[in-house]
């Protein structure tokens, strides 16, 4: 028991660090607001980590449920939506990263196509990509998969539930691969293609906004596969309790620090692997005096525009 409350304090405190660095992205993007109007791929940042927001408190709530009163348990059905939730959160962090590839997909190769790169149409998308979070996972508390996990105060889809769990991580991580690993692959085929064109300074500045793009979906497959390395004793667990038909004794306590882990690699390589935020780190580092000012404002506009400097000079 004690062991167990280790875990979760361990865990509480990781997923507080996580729910602090996601608060810091949104401060970041809040307080650059009109820099950032209009600007699809902050949205679409900002759409990943609201998801992965939501799954820190998630497992906020369900943490403290097995430390402070087991109150979750009060009532199963909102048990059993909560965990349902979290599912939902939790799959739409791996679906909105598969949403940010095919928006990098449009800017490279479908980049003549107006309609596919208009503010409003990944608004909806966004909507689309969480509605079918949810309606994916919906069937597995329709037919009564989820439940109190055992020596937890929380509910779950139960790993020795194993056709569900097989659903759950199809779902949760090899769609949303496959998808980005394909839109890689479409995009490095394009830019070789393209790369032994006449170059002008239009062609030029595409270039190097695509290969920015490569840039950043290389990481975010790196980002998945490492998401994905890092699930892999989930899998072991569930293949043991399908061999020796019981789970060992602190299976979900170490899924959830590893949950915990996971979340806080995802705020560090956000805050990483987008452009924008990364500068304006940069930026916020130099103690701005009046002198500094003017320097410091062209810093965050060449950081937003990288490409403003040959657009002046075309």
């Amino acid at each position: 028991m004690l062991t167990s409350e280790i875990f979760g304090i361990i865990v509480f405190c990781n997923i507080s660090i996580a729910t602090l660095l996601f608060l810091l992205i949104f401060l970041i993007v809040y307080i650059n607001r009109q820099q950032f109007q209009q600007h699809i791929s902050i949205l679409l940042t900002v759409n990943t980590c609201l998801a992965s927001f939501l799954t820190c408190f998630a497992v906020i709530i369900m943490t403290s449920s097995n430390l402070f009163g087991s109150f979750l348990i009060a009532n199963m059905n909102f048990c059993y939506v909560w965990g349902l939730l979290y599912d939902v959160f939790e799959c739409s962090i791996y679906h909105s990263y598969a949403l940010q590839a095919f928006f990098r997909l449009c800017r490279v190769i479908f980049y003549k196509k107006k309609y596919l790169l208009k503010y409003r149409l990944y608004i909806r998308l966004i909507g689309v990509q969480w509605m079918l979070s949810f309606l994916l996972l919906l069937p597995a508390i329709l037919l009564k998969h989820y439940t109190q996990l055992s020596n937890q105060k929380y509910c779950l889809i139960a790993y020795t539930d194993v056709p569900m769990q097989i659903y759950v991580i199809f779902i949760l991580y090899a769609v949303p691969l496959i998808c980005i690993v394909i839109t890689y692959l479409c995009i490095t085929f394009h830019i070789r293609r393209t790369s032994t064109a006449t170059i002008t300074v239009t062609v030029a500045r595409r270039q190097r906004q695509n290969l920015r793009d490569l840039t950043v979906l290389r990481q975010i497959v790196l980002l998945i596969t490492i998401l994905a390395i890092l699930r892999l004793p989930t899998v072991i667990f569930m293949a043991d309790a399908a061999i020796a038909h019981q789970l060992y004794e602190f299976t979900y306590e170490i899924v959830g620090l590893i949950t915990s882990v996971c979340l806080i690699i995802i705020a560090i390589i956000t805050l990483y692997i987008t452009p924008q935020i990364r500068n304006l780190i940069k930026v916020i580092q130099i103690r701005p005096t009046t002198a500094q000012m003017p320097v410091i404002i062209s810093s965050i506009e060449l950081a937003n525009n990288p490409d403003s400097r040959l657009t002046a000079g075309e």
